[in-house]
């Protein structure tokens, strides 16, 4: 009995623990937004977006290890770290020549984010070790490691900040926290054949994924230069619900891993997917009414647009996080049918973000607009090809 209340305490612990973490994030940008410019925050901003696209390898990397060891498939995991990391190292030189000539970003800064992604994907399969094991305090404590240097080190060249040092912060927490992965757990037990078992298409997958929450981060700097200070700061308290909620996506995904395999799937599925609409519905409410007020107070006045931006980033953000809940569900069924689907509404979402941009109110509505409908167009396909399998399975 007391292993039972253990396992299911972790469902209202962790959030309460990421939420902390998010607090120690936030302080991190507090930081920024204090010692950059508008205009220097902004660019970070997008030095940023572009690390979150480079980590979708780690993270891939993580939810691999995680399915495999929860459903216990042999997988040959040192033919896929080196193959990865050479991969990941391709990507990264091919970004750091052809990107200064697409956006104003520096080379040495991005062989600082290319060191950062190298150091991430060994990481990431240890952690992947920790989630399938459900030692999710050790797991926190990882993130908390790497959040908590970032600050530390921003916080200690504040008089002299630059985007420079604020990702040489994220680096040295990167490093530190794969010291501390080593001294937590093993790297996972390799045995099987040498195959991917489905991780650059799930490396695919939350490419399209990020994608919805970063290219506007990266466009943002060529149609509205003069509001990127802003927008980013929005941004921030829009994307604290998506990290919070991916967190909890965390604790679920071996549950619903091991309930793939059992005829009561659906209908837990179908508990999680309410119990999410009810918190979404709560958030909301919250966003709308009472963190736009709330904005200055951390950031301070020279963001006064942020807050209104918040009340259209929240919609945005509850439709992202649908989408990404319903990519959770088709990789752990092993459905590889799905991503045309995502591709769909990406294309549909960047001609949104093109043909929308007469004003920053037009754009963030059109971003709402597309990615609640398509939300809800992916959970609509879900259970209709569910309950089509299930039939032919009768």
């Amino acid at each position: 009995m007391k292993a039972v209340m253990s396992r299911y305490s972790i469902l209202l612990i962790f959030p309460v623990l990421d939420a902390l973490l998010n607090i120690i994030n936030y302080s991190y940008h507090f930081f920024l937004a204090r010692g950059l410019s508008n205009q220097d925050y902004g660019l970070l901003n997008a030095y940023l977006a572009l690390l979150g696209l480079l980590l979708i390898i780690g993270s891939a990397v993580q939810w691999i290890v995680t399915r495999n060891l929860g459903q216990q498939i042999a997988t040959d995991y040192r033919y896929i770290e080196r193959m990865i990391l050479l991969t990941a190292m391709g990507l990264s030189s091919l970004l750091f020549i052809l990107i200064p000539y697409i956006l104003p970003l520096s080379r040495i800064n991005l062989f600082l984010l290319a060191v950062t992604v190298f150091f991430h994907i060994l990481v990431s399969f240890r952690r992947g070790v920790l989630q399938a094991n459900e030692r999710f305090y050790s797991l926190t404590l990882s993130y908390y490691v790497e959040a908590i240097v970032k600050v530390g080190v921003t916080w200690m060249f504040l008089e002299r900040l630059d985007i420079t040092l604020a990702l040489i912060g994220i680096l040295i927490g990167m490093i530190l926290t794969y010291a501390l992965s080593i001294w937590q757990t093993h790297f996972p037990e390799t045995a099987g054949e040498r195959q991917f078992h489905g991780l650059f298409q799930l490396i695919h997958v939350q490419i399209v994924m990020t994608l919805f929450f970063s290219v506007d981060s990266l466009l943002v700097t060529l149609f509205f230069p003069s509001l990127v200070g802003d927008y980013s700061v929005g941004l921030r308290f829009s994307q604290l619900v998506l990290f919070v909620c991916l967190s909890i996506f965390q604790v679920l995904l071996p549950r619903l891993s091991r309930a793939a395999e059992t005829d009561s799937f659906l209908s837990f599925e179908r508990m999680v997917f309410r119990l999410l609409l009810a918190a979404l519905g709560i958030i909301t409410v919250l966003y709308f009414l009472i963190i736009p007020s709330v904005v200055p107070i951390f950031f301070g006045q020279g963001y006064d647009e942020a807050g209104y931006y918040v009340r259209y980033m929240i919609f945005t953000y509850i439709g992202i996080i649908i989408v990404q809940y319903e990519a959770m569900l088709q990789f752990i069924l092993r459905n590889n049918h799905y991503l045309r689907w995502y591709w769909a509404l990406l294309f549909v979402f960047l001609v949104a973000l093109f043909l929308f941009r007469q004003s920053m109110e037009m754009w963030l509505f059109a971003q709402a607009v597309v990615l609640l409908g398509g939300s809800l167009l992916l959970r609509f396909r879900f259970h209709s090809e569910r309950r089509r399998r299930l039939k032919e399975e009768l």
